[in-house]
This record gives structure tokens, sequence and C-alpha cells, in this order.
């Protein structure tokens, strides 16, 4: 037996393989993700080989590994992209049946608003940049007859989206044109030659975004459908192509960061910037206080809260086997990572979910209330002391 021990490294808490661009997986999604975290590589995929991780003896972290890890410790801001889900409902809460109809009016309201009725100028995928109405209706235009073209090919139905709309921002104090620039070097790396899109730089809210709409069906006839390893790639590339622009980016999981609860869908989100109060929190506040009533003032256990906290013992198991490499090395910059990075996975102690977040904010004197109310209703429901005759005659007790 081998003194060597294999260590998986930063699998546990960012993905570990690259694949070469340009893209090869079309019809699985954006970058074929699906499959590198698969670990398996298609043509063209260039997989890096899994080397020892911190935690092996005569182990080194790789200067990628370094160079990702002590931003992390250091809490670099994290970009965010996200998928643009269109309305199931219309306003008066009617279904919205997907059809080409519909589709045609959802597509002409969405250039209207990333153009923000022509105001804003759009730039295409073969570099054309043009501002007005006219420029909307004309990029509407294309993309219809484009689609109508796909419906008479058999490359598309009646039930396929004409447009895949995603949504690229960057925290802090960032250029809007470092931004805009970021995001056109990315849409051509990932679907130039493949799909037609058309950008859009926003400056009207807290951090500038882009909005970057993809026509779904590409020139193959692939159709677009981004899954969860897909949007961390196009973080990891966003947060790569921002770096190489001289601002500090990242694009790790939440879970690496030790945060357990995942971010609040848009309209939400765009309800609490306005002050509001979103019916979502009362309604889970309801549910949480039924179930604390009904459990002895205790949330039920679910199968997730096992998943979270496995997850992050690996995740800190990883961390401090880091630490420990680090702080072998003869590098003063190496030892000072060490100790950063101890200090950062000692704070890893939330493994709340949203909803025991909410019944921790509960007060007591409103938890005792719903326990008596609940004992006060199960009490009521308890029938009455009473001698009663069976059916041999015999008396019994309730």
């Amino acid at each position: 037996m081998t003194d060597f021990e294999t260590f998986g490294g930063f699998e546990d808490c960012w993905p570990q393989y690259r694949a070469s661009r340009k893209v090869k997986a079309r019809t699985s999604g954006v970058s074929g993700a699906g499959r590198l975290a698969g670990r398996r590589g298609g043509e063209g995929d260039k997989i890096l080989p899994a080397d020892p991780g911190p935690g092996s003896k005569g182990a080194t972290l790789s200067p990628d590994d370094k160079s990702r890890l002590a931003r992390v410790v250091r809490r670099a801001p994290e970009v965010v992209v996200k998928v643009s889900v269109p309305a199931k409902h219309d306003k008066q809460g009617n279904p919205i049946h997907v059809n080409r109809s519909t589709e045609a009016v959802r597509v002409a309201a969405h250039l209207s608003y990333i153009s923000r009725n022509g105001k804003l100028e759009l730039e295409n995928d073969r570099g054309e940049v043009a501002a007005g109405r006219s420029a909307a209706a004309a990029v509407f235009r294309e993309w219809i007859d484009k689609h109508d073209e796909d419906r008479a090919n058999g490359m598309a139905s009646d039930r396929t989206r004409i447009t895949t709309s995603v949504v690229f921002s960057m925290p802090g104090e960032v250029s809007p044109e470092v931004v805009r620039d970021a995001v056109r070097a990315l849409a051509g790396q990932e679907f130039q030659g493949r799909n037609d899109y058309v950008m859009a730089l926003h400056t009207d809210t807290h951090h500038p975004h882009v909005h970057l709409t993809v026509r779904t069906v590409g020139h193959d006839g692939a159709k677009l459908a981004l899954r969860k390893a897909d949007l961390q790639h196009l973080r990891d590339v966003f947060a790569q192509q921002l770096r190489q622009r001289g601002v500090e980016a990242e694009s790790t999981p939440r879970h690496a960061r030790g945060v357990p609860r995942r971010g609040e869908a848009t309209p939400v989100y765009k309800i609490r910037q306005r002050g509001g109060k979103p019916m979502a929190d009362s309604r889970t506040r309801r549910e949480v206080e039924a179930e604390l009533a009904m459990n002895s003032g205790r949330l039920r256990d679910q199968p997730w809260d096992d998943a979270i906290l496995q997850r992050r013992g690996r995740v800190m198991a990883a961390y401090a086997a880091a630490a420990a490499t680090l702080a072998r090395s003869s590098d003063p910059a190496d030892q000072a990572l060490a100790r950063e990075t101890e200090q950062f996975a000692a704070r890893l102690t939330d493994t709340a979910t949203r909803r025991a977040a909410m019944a921790l904010s509960i007060r007591p004197v409103e938890r005792e209330a719903a326990l008596t109310s609940n004992r006060s209703l199960s009490a009521s429901r308890q029938p009455s002391r009473r001698e009663e005759r069976d059916d041999n005659g015999r008396d019994r007790q309730r």
C-alpha cells in the first residue's frame, strides 16, 4: 500500500473541470457542462487531469485553485446570472398557453422592454447597433420570420419558445461599459455562429446589468436548453471576462460560500426593492407558524436538511485540507492564505433554510400563542367523557 492518498480537492466547493471553447455539446444546452459534471468528455472537450488534492502527502494547490481560494475567502463580489422565466398567467390570472400567437406577443413585449421602448441601443450577434422602436421592430420581424420557417421545416413546433432570455449583473462599483463588454465577449464565445441574439445594457437600477436575448432554435436546428450546470458555466465565463478587464469577480456556487438559502425570485426581489411586502412572505410565515403549532414548537425534519449538513461538512473539510497544505509552504503569502482560509471555514456555521430562518424570527410570545391556540383547538375536538354501551352491553368509558 502506498502512502499517497488521492483526495478530491475542491470538487465539493466548485467545478473542477473546464471545457475548451468553442462549445461543442449543442443539443444538451449551452456548454455541455452537464456532461462535464458527469465526468465525461466529448470531442473538443479538454478535461483537466485529476491530481492529488490539498490533503494528500506532497500535494500542492494549482495556481488556479489558489487564486480562486484567495478570492473566495476574501469575499470577492459574485456575479449574478439569471434566466428570465416567461409568465405562466396573464394579468387577469388566466393561464397563458404557449403557441405562435402568444409567443409573438411575448417576444414583442420583451424586445420593447429591454430596449426601453426604443430608447436604448440593441446590439445583435453581427455587431450591428441600433436604437429606436424601428430597431426593435426589425429584430422582431426577422425572428418571427425565422421561427415560421423553423415551424415549416419541422425544427420548431407551436410549443417552442422563440427566445431564451438571460440577465447578467455585477454588484459593486463597476463600470457599465465593462459589464457590457464582458457580456459581449461571452455571447460571442458561446452563441455566435450558432444562435441569433441581441443584448441591451440597463443602468437604471442599483447595479448595471445586461439583458441577453437568444433565439432558442439555432442555425442547425438545435434548441437551446439551459440547465443548472450551463448557468454555472455562464457565471464562470462572465466572471472570467470581468477579471480580464480588471474587475475582481467570482462565480462560486453558494454552498462554497456557506450560503444555504437560494436567492430570491426576480419578482419578489423587485417588490422588496419598491418597499413592498411580497405575498410569499406571509404565506410562508403562516405555513411555518402552523407547522410549529402542530409539532410542539419544532419544524419537521426534511431530507434536504441532512444533505445541507453533509455538503457543508465536505466543504469545510476541503478548506481545512487546503489550509493545512498552504501552512506547510515556505512562502509567507501561502501561509497568510492558510490563516485566512481557516478563519473563513470557521465562519461557515449557518445551515438554516429559509423556513428555518423564519421560524427563528418568530418571537417566543408569538410561538407560545400559536402553541396555546393549537392545544385549545385539539382539546375542543376531543369527545366529552361519557359512558356508552358497546355492542355487548358492557359499560366503557371514553
